[in-house]
């Protein structure tokens, strides 16, 4: 049975395109002042008296329904709303941020023991006009963990995973605390390439530079302020900056080129696929023994299984 909505939402994705008899529909994300998802779509959508933009705030009408094992909002109108505050509807972690911020800290105390990376560390954290957006700031703009918060979700796990790793394969075989700095700082430009108070788009310098440049510029800019920083570890912890897409179609300057930025490139390739699933399950709301809708950059969809029942 449908259900009928009528509610805000910001229009947070939004694509055009035509159905196979012409018809003009779009497909959106929406979300709304909890920060929640819901996908919607809408046939004949040149009926509107706006065209549908990103980061627009609009009133919906609509009814729920279930397509392919999927929730959505199937869309009969929507009108444009002004003067909305686009902050109060963009995604948020559900993990507690102070709670992130703190056990990111612990770990690191933990792993790090060299003076000239503490003293690193410590520059970051002084570093408020950096850090404070880190803190906030998602970790993309729309692949995996697009929310408040997400970037410092996301290092934490990749931090947390590039220690367990290290630990598992042993000190002989690669250099635990370069491992987790790599972790620490390898998405750090992205406090300067997505814009927080422009619904995660791209700032003018991110889409000139990306974040693995300015990423490797502000790690830079924090050596230089420590003395005697060791070369040998600055340029192994800007090679992983660099090198942790992995390959140079997916933007990285270089490719991996030691055992610690294998590690961090496929721990950061994991976190962010697991996060895809997770995400695409909850924005759906895939039920068990359901599909997501066809994921475009991973040219997939996915399937939720359930639990295995144990005997």
């Amino acid at each position: 049975m449908d259900l009928g909505v009528k509610k805000k939402y910001m229009i947070f994705s939004i694509v055009t395109n035509t159905t196979k008899d012409n018809r003009p529909f779009i497909r959106m994300t929406l979300t709304d002042t909890d920060g929640a998802s819901m996908n919607a779509i809408m046939f004949d959508s040149n009926k509107l008296s706006f065209s549908p933009e990103r980061s627009q705030i609009v009133e919906v009408t609509g009814a729920l329904q279930q397509y392919n094992g999927v929730t959505q909002l199937k869309v009969s109108d929507m009108t444009l709303l002004e003067g909305e505050d686009t902050n109060e509807f963009l995604p948020k972690s559900d993990k507690d941020a102070k709670a992130m911020e703190d056990e990111l800290k612990s770990v690191l105390q933990k792993h790090i023991k060299s003076s000239y990376f503490k003293n690193l560390c410590n520059a970051f954290y002084a570093d408020k006009d950096v850090y404070n957006i880190f803190v906030k700031s998602p970790a993309a703009k729309s692949v995996h963990h697009a929310y408040i918060n997400g970037l410092l979700e996301h290092t934490l796990s990749m931090v947390k995973l590039s220690a367990l790793i290290c630990d598992f394969y042993g000190k002989d075989v690669c250099n635990k605390e370069l491992t987790v700095m790599g972790a620490l700082f390898h998405d750090i430009g992205k406090t300067q390439e997505i814009d927080l108070e422009n619904s995660f788009e791209y700032t003018d310098e991110g889409k000139l530079l990306g974040h693995l440049i300015m990423g490797m510029n502000i790690v830079d800019k924090y050596i230089a302020s420590i003395p005697d920083f060791p070369k040998k570890a600055r340029d192994l912890l800007l090679h992983l900056i660099a090198s942790h897409h992995g390959l140079l179609e997916y933007g990285s300057p270089k490719r991996p080129k030691t055992k610690e930025a294998f590690i961090l490139h496929y721990v950061d390739n994991i976190d962010a696929k697991i996060n895809a699933f997770n995400n695409a399950f909850e924005k759906e709301n895939v039920i068990e023994g359901g599909w997501s809708q066809y994921d475009r950059i991973l040219e997939r969809q996915f399937y939720n299984h359930g639990l295995i029942p144990e005997e």
